[in-house]
C-alpha cells in the first residue's frame, strides 16, 4: 500500500499521517468523512481496531477494507459477491487467521496493516478475537503456550476459544506431548472449549483421556456410590464406570502438570473437568465397539455427535452405536439432539435411529446400500407411540435406495422443517406424505433424484407448501419432456403460488431454453417473492439468456435477485452476453465464471 511517484500531494499526506497516527490518534477524527475514508486503509490492525467505533459514528464501516486483507491473507480465496464484505465478519476472520499464522506458521509482513508492529503485539491483539483454535502438523509452535512467556495468550484462550480443532493429535504430540497434554487440558478443563473436531485417529490413551470429558448432571440412569464413582445399569447389572475404566496412568494425567506451572496455582485435585458437548470425530471400527459405545450412555451433556469414517459401518458395528444411543435417550437428563453418521451400509438405519432416538431433532446419514436390488425398495415399518420432534432430516445415498425405506418415519414427523435427501430412488407416495404429514416443511433439498415421472405429484404439493427454500438439483425435471414448456409453464404458476418461497434452485437441469419459461416468475399479477435464483449448469445459451434478461427487464422482480449463471456455455458469443448481464444488472446481482473488468460490470456482477 506504498506511494507510488504519480501520487497526489494528498494521498502523501494519508500515508504520512498513517505512519505517525499514534501521534495524531485524536485529531485524525476531526478530518472530513472523504479524507477519514481515504485513511483507514493505510492504518495498520492495531490503530484501525481502535478507531473503527469513532469511525462508525461518521457512517464509515470497515467491513471492506477487513475483507481486503482477508484476501491478501488467503490469497487462494476468491471473491464471490460484491455484497460479502457486509455480510460476513471480515475483522474476526482476519484477527483469527493472522494468531493462528503467527503463532504456529509463518506471516508475510508485506501489508501496511501490519507496519510498526511487533510480534508479541499482534498476538496479544489477535489472541482476543479466537474462537476457533486448529492445530494440525504445521502448529509446530504449539509447546510454546506453556512457557512463562506467553501464558497471558494461553490464559486468553481459555477464555475465548469455544471449538477446538485438533487435526492430526499424533503429529502434535511429536513436538512434546507433556506440554501439548498440558494445553489441551487448560484449554478444555479450565477453558470454553464445548466444542471438539478430531480428524485423524488418535492414540487411544489420549481419545479415552478426551471422552472422560463426557459427564453432565446426574441422571436416573446413574447410581452414585461412596467414592464418589458411578456405575451404569445395563441388563439388570451394574458395568464398572466408563470414566473409571478409561481413566489413563498417572504419567498421563495432564492436570498434574498445573501445580507444575507457578501461575497456574490450582492442585491438580481441584481442577475442574470440562464437558463436551460437540463432537466432530473421525471413527475407526475398533473405537464404535470400544469407546464410543462405552461412553455414550452416560454422556448426557452431549448435544451435537458427528461420526465420519473412510471404511464402510457395518451392520454388527452400527446396531452397538444404536444401542449405546438408546440406553442415552432413556436417560431424562440426555441432551443430544443433532446426530450424524456417514459411510453406514444397510437400508434401515433411518428408522432404527428414529425409534432409538425419538427426541433427536436432526438427522443426517450418509448410506451405502448393499447392492440387492432386491431389498432397496422394500418398506420398513415403524411404530412409535408418540409423535417424533425431529426437524430436520439428512439422507444421502450412494446406491439403491428407495425413500420407502423411511417414508414410515415421515408420517409421525409433524415438525419437520428441513428435508434434504440426495440419490435415492423416489416414490409416487412421496410428496403426498410431504403434504399430509409435514405441514410445516419450509425447506426441501432433492438432489440426484430422478423426478421426471413425478410431475403430477410435484404440483399439488406445491399447491398447499409454505415452502422458504426449495433446491431441485439434477433431478432430471425435463428427461421426459416432448415440448419443456408443458411442464414449466404450470410449473412456475404453481411456484408463484408459494408465496412463501425465497430461494429456488434448479441447477443442472438442463433447461437451455426453458430458462425462458422461467423468467415468467416475476410476471402477472401474483409476481413471486424469490430473492435467490440458481440456474447454473443448464446448458443456457448467451441468446436464451438474453431473451430471458428481456423478458425480466419488462417483468422487473420484486426485489433485487441474486442470478447464479455458473458453468453455462455464455462464453460462446460474449457480445450477445455482455447484452444480456448489461440488461440484468438493475435488477440482479449476478454469480458468473469469469472476472469482469469493467467497472460498470463489476459494481454490480458477482464472482466466484
Amino acid at each position: 500500500m506504498g506511494v507510488s511517484d504519480g501520487s497526489s500531494l494528498v494521498q502523501m499526506c494519508i500515508v504520512k499521517v498513517a505512519q505517525n497516527i499514534d501521534l495524531l490518534e485524536r485529531k485524525v477524527l476531526n478530518l472530513p468523512v472523504s479524507l477519514l475514508k481515504d485513511l483507514l486503509p493505510h492504518l495498520n490492525i492495531y490503530y484501525l481496531d481502535r478507531i473503527e467505533t469513532a469511525a462508525a459514528t461518521k457512517g464509515i464501516s470497515t467491513s471492506v477494507i477487513w475483507a481486503k486483507i482477508w484476501r491478501d491473507l488467503d490469497q487462494t480465496w476468491r471473491w464471490r459477491s460484491k455484497s460479502a464484505p457486509l455480510t460476513q465478519d471480515w475483522k474476526q476472520r482476519c484477527l483469527e487467521r493472522l494468531f493462528h499464522m503467527l503463532m504456529f506458521t509463518q506471516v508475510r509482513r508485506a501489508g501496511s496493516y501490519l507496519s510498526n508492529l511487533s510480534d508479541s503485539s499482534i498476538l496479544s491483539m489477535t489472541v482476543k478475537h479466537v474462537r476457533v483454535l486448529s492445530l494440525n502438523t504445521s502448529s509446530k509452535n504449539i509447546c510454546r503456550l506453556a512457557s512463562g512467556d506467553l501464558r497471558p495468550i494461553l490464559s486468553a484462550l481459555e477464555t475465548g476459544v469455544t471449538s477446538l480443532r485438533l487435526l492430526d493429535a499424533n503429529a502434535l504430540f511429536k513436538h512434546g506431548r507433556k506440554y501439548v497434554l498440558f494445553i489441551l487440558h487448560r484449554l478444555l478443563d479450565h477453558g470454553s472449549v464445548r466444542e471438539v473436531v478430531l480428524r485423524r485417529n488418535p492414540d487411544s490413551s489420549f481419545l479415552r483421556w478426551l471422552m472422560s470429558r463426557h459427564r453432565g448432571p446426574q441422571g436416573s440412569s446413574e447410581t452414585s456410590h461412596a467414592d464418589g464413582h458411578c456405575s451404569v445399569e445395563h441388563d439388570g447389572e451394574l458395568e464398572e464406570p466408563a470414566a473409571k475404566r478409561l481413566a489413563l496412568d498417572v504419567e498421563e494425567h495432564p492436570e498434574v502438570l498445573c501445580s507444575e506451572f507457578s501461575s497456574f496455582s490450582s492442585p491438580a485435585d481441584h481442577c475442574p473437568k470440562g464437558q463436551i458437548q460437540s463432537l466432530d470425530f473421525e471413527v475407526s471400527k475398533c473405537e464404535i465397539l470400544t469407546t464410543v459405545s462405552h461412553i455414550l450412555p452416560t454422556w448426557v451433556c452431549l448435544h451435537t455427535l458427528h461420526l465420519h469414517s473412510d471404511w464402510l459401518i457395518q451392520e454388527e458395528e452400527m446396531s452397538v452405536l444404536v444401542q449405546s444411543l438408546r440406553r442415552l435417550f432413556l436417560n431424562p437428563g440426555c441432551s443430544l439432539t443433532d446426530l450424524s453418521v456417514s459411510h453406514v451400509c444397510g437400508h434401515t438405519h433411518v428408522i432404527s435411529v428414529l425409534r432409538a432416538c425419538p427426541t433427536l431433532l436432526s438427522l443426517s446419514l450418509e448410506i451405502c446400500p448393499p447392492a440387492d436390488r432386491n431389498t432397496h425398495g422394500q418398506q420398513t415399518h415403524f411404530s412409535q407411540s408418540k409423535e417424533l420432534c425431529l426437524e430436520k432430516l439428512s439422507v444421502k445415498s450412494t446406491g439403491p435406495m428407495s425413500v420407502k425405506c423411511f417414508l414410515p418415519a415421515l408420517t409421525c414427523a409433524h415438525k419437520l422443517t428441513s428435508l434434504h435427501l440426495t440419490g435415492v430412488h423416489m416414490s409416487s407416495r412421496f410428496f403426498h406424505t410431504l403434504a399430509e404429514s409435514n405441514p410445516l416443511l419450509k425447506v426441501l433439498n432433492l438432489e440426484d433424484v430422478n423426478l421426471a415421472d413425478y410431475h403430477r405429484e410435484i404440483l399439488p404439493f406445491l399447491e398447499y407448501s409454505v415452502l422458504k427454500d426449495l433446491s431441485l438439483k439434477d433431478c432430471r425435471l425435463l428427461d421426459k419432456c416432448a415440448v419443456k414448456k408443458d411442464f414449466l409453464l404450470p410449473f412456475v404458476e404453481a411456484l408463484k403460488g408459494v408465496s412463501s418461497l425465497q430461494s429456488l434452485t434448479l441447477a443442472q437441469n438442463r433447461l437451455a431454453s426453458g430458462v425462458i419459461e422461467i423468467a415468467n416468475l416475476f410476471s402477472g399479477c401474483r409476481p413471486s417473492k424469490i430473492t435467490t435464483l440458481d440456474l447454473s449448469s443448464n446448458f443456457i445459451l448467451p441468446a436464451e439468456l438474453l431473451e430471458f434478461a428481456q423478458l425480466l427487464e419488462t417483468c422487473r422482480p420484486v426485489q433485487r435477485l441474486t442470478l447464479d449463471l455458473r458453468f453455462n456455455p455464455l462464453d460462446r458469443d460474449p457480445e450477445v452476453k455482455g447484452q444480456a448481464l448489461r440488461k440484468l444488472i438493475p435488477y440482479c446481482n449476478i454469480l458468473t465464471d469469469d472476472w469482469d473488468s469493467r467497472s460498470t460490470m463489476a459494481d454490480h456482477i458477482s464472482v466466484m
